[in-house]
């Protein structure tokens, strides 16, 4: 019993270890078929190497024009007064050198040229929607009653250029590469080219046209300004009118006058005091009796002068004929007769010349007073005008910034008006479009070679690998049932 059992799990053990073993090839076995088979798997890279020919061939190459733009996010100093600041964060610089990467692709820079190249009659860009065969279709679709959409050879051409064009931002630089790929190698670099020189020409236009549109909006403000400017200089000339506050020579008229005034009153008083001390020792004078001699200067005048000669001559005259005739002599008489009319002139003169030093005395302070009395009007009016001084200065500074801001805008009117014609970009094709050496596809010949080599080596390795697998399950089923009967021999005999 106990060799039954043993026998029969033998047998399963064996039956079981017996296709584990045969379904895995080992290395060695693989190596072994390889070799066996080298041929086949030499037919198989040869025949990926004719498919990769015959790839090459019936496809169509393209070839690559790359071009370098420099994109420096510094303008050109033109003017001193420009458009956009001078001085950016680094983010904002990158920012901005990228938003004109995306501008070189933007739809108004390819219009161009495809306007300008007359892409939307090329037939590689407008590919099937021209090409023969599609104007057939849609001659039958016609015919069958079927509608066919029209297509914008323009907007198919856009679109074709948007799939070929690519612009890259160099790392850690402002340079932008801008790639195209097209069937031709002369198309590729005229296509990369006009592109460049398009997206020039749209940022010349682009900042003309923002030069212009601010000139335009600051001229259309300068007509506002200037009534504003206009009102407030009314509103000045009639507050001065109204206070009577009238300049000349940079300086209030009133204040001119003050100043006049005020000197000559100073003037009218020292001529009263000269005056009234004139008049005051003529007084004394008529009031003291004193002799004809003793009459001071302030009294005399050629008048008296000339009196007071003749009046000492006959004083010596007297004097001599007393001394001669005596007392009593008629002669002495008359001459003493002429010396008393002498006297009575001299005092009559001074009483006439204390009469006229009187009235310039009145006259002087009359003067004196009347220049006080305008003194003190004009100080009245001084007081007014510099209380209206206050309000009119308000106006002024109205009138100043109103000017200040209309002469800006004048300024920067024109400044802009002629920036239109100045081009400040620093951006400048660094290096052109060469034609292109090799295409850029399909891949070179030789890379194309290894690639069909390892294919064709790989698919043989594996066709011989699967077609032994292949073959050795038909003679594992077919040992089968030997392998069964023998096993239970055994267990007849036990039995």
């Amino acid at each position: 019993m106990f060799h039954e059992r043993r026998s029969m799990s033998t047998g399963a053990a064996s039956s079981e270890a017996g296709p584990n073993t045969s379904r895995s090839i080992d290395v060695a076995t693989a190596w072994s078929l390889i070799r066996r088979r080298k041929m086949s798997i030499a037919a198989t890279v040869i025949g990926a190497l004719i498919g990769m020919g015959l790839f090459v061939v019936l496809t169509t190459p393209q070839y690559t024009a790359v071009t370098q733009i420099l994109i420096d996010p510094s303008d050109l100093r033109a003017v001193d007064n420009s458009l956009t600041p001078a001085n950016q964060m680094p983010e904002a610089v990158v920012i901005q050198v990228e938003t004109q990467v995306r501008v070189l692709t933007s739809d108004n820079v390819l219009r161009r040229v495809v306007a300008g190249e007359r892409l939307d009659r090329d037939e590689e860009f407008i590919g099937g929607y021209s090409s023969l065969p599609r104007q057939l279709i849609n001659s039958l679709l016609a015919m069958g009653g079927v509608e066919t959409p029209k297509s914008d050879a323009t907007l198919t051409a856009l679109n074709e250029l948007h799939r070929r064009i690519k612009a890259k931002r160099a790392e850690r630089t402002y340079v932008v590469d801008l790639a195209i790929t097209t069937r031709e190698r002369e198309k590729s670099v005229r296509l990369a080219n006009a592109v460049a020189r398009a997206y020039l020409q749209e940022q010349t236009t682009a900042r003309a046209d923002a030069a212009r549109r601010v000139s335009e909006s600051l001229s259309a403000r300068l007509a506002e300004l200037q009534d504003r400017v206009r009102q407030a200089e009314r509103r000045v000339e009639e507050f001065k009118a109204r206070n009577n506050i009238v300049g000349a020579s940079g300086q209030l008229v009133n204040e001119q006058q003050l100043s006049e005034v005020n000197n000559q009153l100073v003037t009218a008083r020292a001529r009263t005091a000269e005056a009234r001390s004139r008049f005051e020792q003529v007084q004394k004078l008529q009031k003291s009796g004193a002799e004809v001699g003793a009459v001071t200067e302030a009294v005399q005048s050629q008048t008296i002068t000339a009196l007071r000669s003749q009046y000492a001559e006959i004083a010596r005259r007297e004097a001599e004929m007393v001394m001669q005739l005596g007392t009593k002599h008629p002669s002495v008489a008359e001459i003493q007769a002429q010396a008393r009319g002498l006297r009575r002139l001299i005092t009559e003169e001074v009483n006439r010349i204390a009469d006229s030093a009187r009235n310039d005395f009145d006259r002087a302070r009359a003067s004196e007073e009347s220049l006080a009395a305008s003194l003190d009007v004009l100080k009245r009016n001084a007081i007014t005008t510099n209380e209206a001084l206050v309000s009119l200065r308000e106006l002024e500074r109205d009138v100043q910034v109103s000017r200040a801001v209309y002469e800006s805008f004048l300024v920067r009117a024109r400044e802009t008006g002629e920036q239109e014609r100045l081009d400040t970009k620093n951006v400048r094709v660094i290096s052109e479009a060469d034609l292109p050496l090799r295409r850029s596809w399909p891949p070179g010949n030789l890379p194309l070679a290894l690639f069909a080599i390892a294919i064709g080596v790989i698919a043989g390795i594996g066709m011989v690998l699967w077609r032994a697998a292949g073959e050795q399950r038909p003679a594992e089923s077919s040992e089968a049932p030997g392998r069964a009967a023998t096993s239970r021999r055994p267990l007849k005999q036990s039995a």
